[in-house]
């Protein structure tokens, strides 16, 4: 029985599954405006910026009319290809820490604000840009689909807490990194489970899924294959027992790290040089979410303010020097005792952040099936008239395969 759904019931089901109406077509929009403007690049620049405006860009009930477009080259030596490659794309979110309310507070605005990252060996042509971007249009479309999925995102939520994007932030920045193989895969996969990252998993996966047609008996083939739930796979089966593992097979760059850091390897044996190093990842780990939190948590006038701590309450550069309340000073401190709650027992922190990994994956592949809710019925009768039998039947033998001779019934009464 095929269960009919009306317009209303359709969007609220999308809205569940995570894939807002109209979010797949403003991400292909997107990849054309976007490569509308990369067509007309024809000198080489370390950055071009672009106002795209006039447009309607719907999603749900939100609309945004404007992009400001970025487009960044960074020259790299010795790369291992011959023209430009896209790094990173991403969306600029613009919010503030409200006093009133003691929560993070999203900017509202009709705006994309859009950045487009390429690496490039040097002596790259201007339309190498263009090729690269253009050349898997599949995939490209559904990151467009992805980044303007945080945009959509943060312009519905309008209040969050501030420990939650520093978090995100120190992940995504890539900045910190150990030169230790699983740890570097430690590193990637707390980036993808991060919050800000599942809310978008399912919007970026359902793109690929319409660009190619999927329809709901081609499902599981295209879900067990796809990068996403590749990756998800991956991070739900690693354990603390195989990061161990890994670690003793990688004492080499364990070693490099200890010396790096200042410590004698020679003085110690395996087990307390991973101890060691794990205790590095996490002191480092915990002081980069606290700086990103208090460049975002303080303001301008604050930051000044700690900086002359002497002068409290004087007229410098202009303008009056105040510390931060006692109750905004409250909420930095109880960041900070859940960043670093697993100070002098390290290694916990490892354990129980291999147990989110299961837990967060596990969820986030469960609310990615439900997108099968969104495809075309398996099952459509088509009206067809056939005008060569036979050649028909070869059609039908090459799509469907011969259907077997059986020789007794096989269903119940």
């Amino acid at each position: 029985m095929k269960i009919i759904l009306t317009e209303s019931q359709f969007k609220i089901l999308q809205e569940v599954v995570g894939v807002p109406e109209g979010i797949l077509q403003v991400g292909e929009e997107l990849y054309n405006l976007v490569s509308d403007e990369l067509k007309t690049i024809s000198s080489t620049e370390e950055s071009y910026s672009f106002e795209i405006e006039d447009k309607e860009l719907k999603i749900s009930d939100v609309m945004f009319d404007s992009i400001n477009l970025e487009i960044n080259v960074e020259e790299v030596e010795d790369l291992p290809f011959e023209h430009p490659v896209i790094a990173s794309m991403g969306v600029a979110n613009e919010f503030n820490f409200d006093e009133g309310v003691m929560l993070q507070v999203n900017a509202k605005s009709g705006v994309i604000n859009l950045n487009v990252n390429f690496i490039a060996p040097e002596g790259w042509e201007p339309e190498d840009l263009y090729k690269e971007f253009t050349k898997d249009k599949e995939k490209t479309v559904s990151v467009m689909s992805h980044e303007v999925m945080h945009r959509f995102h943060r312009q519905k939520q309008t209040h969050e807490l501030m420990g939650g994007t520093a978090d995100y932030s120190v992940y995504a920045s890539g900045g910190l990194r150990f030169g230790i193989p699983v740890i570097n895969d430690f590193m990637r996969y707390s980036y993808f489970i991060q919050y800000s990252e599942n809310v978008v998993r399912p919007t970026e996966i359902a793109s690929r899924m319409m660009q190619k047609g999927i329809k709901k008996q081609d499902f599981y083939d295209f879900m067990v294959n796809d990068e996403v739930f590749t990756e998800l796979k991956i991070i739900r089966e690693f354990s603390y027992d195989y990061l161990m593992e890994r670690l003793y097979e990688e004492m080499e760059d364990v070693n490099s790290l200890i010396e790096h850091a200042g410590g004698d390897p020679d003085s110690m044996n395996d087990e307390e040089k991973i101890k060691s190093v794990l205790e590095l990842i996490y002191i480092n780990l915990v002081n980069a979410k606290v700086d990103t939190f208090d460049n975002f948590f303080y303001s301008h006038s604050e930051k000044m303010a700690q900086m002359f701590s002497g002068f409290m309450g004087a007229n410098l550069f202009g303008g009056q020097i105040n510390p931060p309340s006692e109750e905004k000073e409250k909420v930095r401190r109880k960041f900070i005792n859940h960043v670093s709650k697993y100070k002098n027992r390290e290694m916990d922190f490892f354990v129980d952040e291999c147990e989110r990994f299961n837990y967060v994956a596990t969820n986030l592949m469960k609310k990615i099936s439900k997108i099968y809710a969104l495809l075309p019925d398996e099952k459509e009768q088509t009206n067809e008239s056939i005008l060569d039998w036979e050649l028909h039947q070869k059609i039908m033998e090459k799509r469907y395969g011969k259907r077997p001779i059986q020789t007794s019934y096989n269903f119940k009464k």
